[in-house]
C-alpha cells in the first residue's frame, strides 16, 4: 500500500484556502487542483509499504511522536516549486516557527534508517506546504501575476493536535486518502 503522515487542515483555515483554489481556477490551462478532501500538511511520503510493514511503521511512528507536543502552525503565502516563474506545483505556505513539523521528519527519518523498512527516501530537504495544484502542461500566464499579487496571504492559524498516517489510493479521478492511524500528541 502507498502510505504517507499527515496533518490535516483545520476547517476554517481550509474554507479559506479553498476560496483561493477557486479563484485560481479561473484561469484556463492544464493545472489538475488538489480536492477538497484532500488538502493537507504531508510530512513524510513512505511511498509502498507492505501490510507487515505498515504495522512496524505505526509503531516507529508512535515512538518517534513521543517527543513532540501541540504545537501551531500558521498557514501563509502562495508560491510554486521549483520556482514560481515555472512551476510545476503551486503551493500555500506552512509556517511553524517552533519547527514540529521538521523535528517529526527528522525523528522518522531516524528511526526509518535504523529500522529493516524500505520506503521511499526523498533525497530533497523537507519544506513544509500544502500542494493546491499540479501544473501538467500549458497553462494562462496571467495566474502567475494573481498568484505574486497575493502572494503574502494569511489563511489563518490552528493547533496541530495529531498526526494521520493515510494510505493513498490511486484512482482514474484522483487520489483518495484514507486514514489508516491517528497519532495524538
Amino acid at each position: 500500500m502507498r502510505v504517507f503522515l499527515a496533518v490535516n487542515i483545520e476547517s476554517g483555515v481550509k474554507s479559506n484556502i479553498l476560496v483561493l483554489i477557486e479563484k485560481l481556477k479561473g484561469f484556463t490551462g492544464a493545472i489538475k487542483w488538489v480536492k477538497p478532501n484532500n488538502i493537507h500538511i504531508t510530512n513524510y511520503f513512505f511511498g509502498e509499504v507492505s501490510e507487515n510493514d505498515s504495522i512496524t511503521l505505526q509503531q516507529l511512528i508512535a515512538k518517534a511522536l513521543m517527543a513532540i507536543h501541540p504545537f501551531a502552525v500558521s498557514i501563509k503565502g502562495i508560491s510554486g516549486f521549483p520556482s514560481l516563474q515555472r512551476p510545476r506545483v503551486l503551493w500555500v505556505g506552512v509556517e511553524n516557527p517552533s519547527k514540529e513539523l521538521s523535528v517529526i521528519y527528522n525523528l522518522v527519518d531516524k528511526h526509518l534508517q535504523e529500522s529493516s523498512i524500505s520506503v521511499y527516501r526523498d533525497s530533497k530537504s523537507y519544506t513544509p506546504h500544502i500542494t493546491i495544484g499540479r501544473v501538467k502542461g500549458p497553462f494562462d500566464k496571467k495566474i502567475l501575476y494573481e498568484i505574486d499579487k497575493d502572494r503574502e496571504q494569511d489563511f489563518g492559524s490552528f493547533q496541530v493536535d495529531n498526526v494521520v498516517l493515510y494510505q493513498s489510493i490511486l484512482m482514474r479521478e484522483g487520489p483518495k486518502y484514507s486514514p489508516i492511524k491517528i497519532f495524538e500528541i
